[in-house]
């Protein structure tokens, strides 16, 4: 089993003044939505701006504390990691990944470059979004092409985690699910169920119309790098495993290209 490893890094601007509840035992619950642009390579070799929205959540002390601070516009960085849950709905199992934030921080704003978009909110330039994982595979990867004739591959990822003071029995599984894209998808397409995985990428979220007309979401990882951890001598004293070749891509996401065939599975409950 491959050390867990969750972690999520965000530059953005709030696009909206933070929204803050209270949970019936009192806990505080604040909602912030950041927006930004990623600079990504295309297939040519170009950069390409990516715009980005996604909901971060805050809890306790620290909500409380930027609840009535935080502004529209405000440039924020989050600290924090996704948090898988599931649940079930007029008999249907559904499930979500959240940001939750461990860690906020205004930014000062000077000579930082924002957009504003077709509804008014807005978005920072040369953002940051980064996600660090590290797990074991829940299934063989599914590789496939678009009709360009391109490589996608689909991967499912499954992180352990144990929050400090929560005991034995405080472990946590969470679900990620990844996509990679050309040299990289067909190097990852040759990987197995259960074996480690080190990712490095972008956080992305999907929408699509079920076929019951339903708009659904889903909240995944685009995959910039990927690894393979070593797990070292068995304590048999067997040699090491053979490892396939690394292999490294550092952007190169395609923008443009859809799967028809290849939907997101999960949906949000927002």
């Amino acid at each position: 089993m491959a050390r867990g490893l969750n972690r999520v890094f965000l530059i953005g601007t709030l696009t909206a003044r933070p929204d803050m509840r209270y949970t019936p035992g009192g806990m505080a619950i604040l909602d912030l939505n950041l927006a930004g642009q990623d600079t990504l390579l295309d297939a040519s070799g170009q950069e390409r701006e990516v715009p980005w929205y996604h909901r971060v959540r805050l809890l306790g002390r620290q909500a409380e504390m930027w609840g009535d601070i935080l502004e529209k516009g405000q440039l924020v960085f989050v600290e924090g990691r996704l948090e898988y849950r599931q649940w079930e709905r007029e008999g249907e199992k559904r499930s979500e990944v959240q940001i939750r934030a461990d860690f906020i921080d205004p930014l000062e704003g000077r000579g930082r470059e924002t957009l504003e978009d077709a509804r008014g909110q807005p978005r920072l330039r040369h953002a940051l979004n980064q996600v660090i994982l590290m797990g074991n595979l829940t299934r063989d990867p599914d590789l496939r092409y678009t009709p360009q004739g391109t490589a996608v591959a689909r991967l499912g990822l499954a992180i352990n985690e144990r929050r400090p003071g929560q005991g034995p029995d405080g472990e946590r599984t969470h679900f990620i699910e990844v996509q990679a894209w050309r040299d990289l998808a067909e190097w990852a397409g040759e990987l197995k169920r259960g074996e480690g995985l080190l990712v490095i990428g972008r956080l992305v979220n999907d929408s699509w119309m079920s076929s019951t007309g339903e708009r659904r979401f889903q909240t995944r990882v685009e995959a910039l790098r990927l690894e393979r951890p070593t797990r070292g001598p068995e304590r048999t004293g067997g040699s090491r495993p053979q490892e396939p070749e690394r292999s490294v891509q550092t952007g190169g996401v395609d923008i443009d290209e859809g799967l028809e065939d290849f939907p997101p599975e999960e949906d949000l409950p927002f």
